[in-house]
This record gives structure tokens, C-alpha cells and sequence, in this order.
């Protein structure tokens, strides 16, 4: 195996498995700006205690180089613990040599989708459609990538798990606004210039995202069971921090 080579793949967040469904897993392999079609490639899934789900068995390769492989509902059975601390691993062999990637993974009741849509950001500013580039079939790849942001910073900050959100409709406007900024900052760095309109409105639509995030409130599941504990109480984006003693479990969810 060559050490000296290091190869990228495409996880941006934690892969989410709901139980007792089937459903394919994948990840793509990038190097010098293109995606790597690989020879042969294996998928294994670790349990959080050590067990084996599936053990080194084949995965398939498309055309692209896109490793995929489908667990069945025998594989994501009821008994299996919900939460995190599951582990993928990918062997995937590129050049006659094996690389092995790892990922975390949670096994969930279901996962958080994003309410926010193209025509949203048209009703926004309806200018958005013309202005679409031209090497871009629609803005998808920019609500992609604020979703994944999103989910990495409800993740990160402690503030709570995305698969336990039962309100989806609490992170539209989060969302909407961060997006807009990011294709906002898309345009204006393609125009060379220190100032212009699009920067702006970057700016702006950055501020909105913060002060929406900052304000945000959603229903939340504690005990996996689908229902929230009391659907009339909100759990808070921002942690509350209190400097006089520590913070509960309960407290750093805003209840």
C-alpha cells in the first residue's frame, strides 16, 4: 500500500441507518479532482460493543466508482441497540492496493430531511433562476450543503441528535438563509472583485442564519420511542450554559 497517497471520501456526516428497514449505504473515493474507480471494495459494520453486523462481505462498484452495499431489514433487526457508536468500514482496493476507510454510524428510528426547496429560495428572490450557472442544473448541491452544515452543528455543539428532532419545520428558516448565503458568496467570488451587490446580500443572509440559529426551537424525542415528552416544550439550538454549577442533561437540551 502506498502511504504517501491519501485519498478523500465523501462522508460529511455521521451515516444514519434506521432500524428494521432496508436500505444501501455508500461513499465515492476523490483524488486530484476526480472520483476514483476502484477495483474491488468490502463493507463491514461494527456494533458498538465490537460485534460484527456484517463482516467483509462484497460491495458493489457503478460505473462512476461509487462502493455501495444494501443491508436488509434481517440486518437492522429490532433488537439492535438505537444510538450511536456503530462503525463502518470500507476495504476498497485502488491500484492493486487496499485502503480502509472508517466512519461513524448511528442506528436510528428515522432521519431528519430538510422542508427547504428550490422554489423557496425562488420565492425569495425570483432573479435566482436566470441567474443560475451555467455549469449547474439547479441549486441542489448548495441546499445539500448547508443541510450537512447543519447537521454537523446540531451534532457538534451538544444542542441535540437530528434523528431525534420530531419538528422539521423548526430549521426552514436556518436553512433557507444559510443557503442563500452560501450562493450568494458563490457569486461574488465569481466576479473578482473586493465589493458588489451579491456580497452583500451574502452578509446578510449570513446575519439572518446566525440570529435564526440562535433563536431556534424544535421538538425533541429523548427516549427513541417517535413521540416527543411533551410536544407543547421546544429544546433549544444554543445550549444554555449556567456558570454557577453543572449544566444536567436536561438543561443542555433547554428543557
Amino acid at each position: 500500500m502506498n502511504t504517501s497517497k491519501y485519498y478523500s471520501n465523501s462522508t460529511r456526516v455521521v451515516v444514519f441507518l434506521e432500524r428494521e428497514r432496508s436500505q444501501f449505504t455508500d461513499i465515492k473515493i476523490y483524488r486530484d479532482g476526480s472520483q476514483i474507480v476502484p477495483t474491488y471494495a468490502t463493507y463491514t459494520l461494527h456494533q458498538p460493543n465490537g460485534d460484527k453486523i456484517v463482516a467483509a462481505d462484497t460491495a458493489s462498484i457503478d460505473g462512476d466508482g461509487t462502493c455501495s452495499y444494501t443491508l436488509s431489514v434481517a440486518q437492522l433487526p429490532k433488537t439492535l441497540s438505537l444510538g450511536e457508536g456503530y462503525i463502518e468500514e470500507w476495504a476498497i482496493t485502488i491500484s492493486g492496493n487496499t485502503y480502509r476507510f472508517r466512519r461513524m454510524a448511528a442506528v436510528v428510528l428515522r432521519r431528519l430531511y430538510p422542508v427547504v426547496n428550490q422554489e423557496d429560495l425562488y420565492n425569495c428572490y425570483s432573479q435566482l433562476a436566470a441567474l443560475l450557472p451555467s455549469n449547474l442544473t439547479s441549486y441542489q448541491s448548495f441546499l445539500d450543503t448547508a443541510w450537512e452544515k447543519l447537521l454537523r452543528k446540531l451534532r457538534s455543539q451538544g444542542s441535540g441528535f437530528s434523528y431525534l428532532v420530531t419538528s422539521p419545520e423548526s430549521f426552514f428558516d436556518v436553512h433557507l438563509h444559510l443557503c442563500l448565503s452560501l450562493i450568494f458568496f458563490d457569486f461574488h467570488s465569481n466576479m473578482g472583485s473586493q465589493t458588489s451587490r451579491y456580497y452583500d446580500l451574502a452578509q446578510e443572509h449570513q446575519k439572518s442564519y446566525l440570529n435564526e440559529w440562535a433563536s431556534l426551537k424544535f421538538v425533541y424525542d429523548e427516549t427513541h420511542n417517535l413521540t416527543p415528552e411533551d410536544a407543547d416544550k421546544r429544546a433549544a439550538g444554543q445550549p444554555v450554559i449556567y456558570l454557577n454549577s453543572r449544566g444536567s442533561y436536561r438543561t443542555w437540551f433547554g428543557r
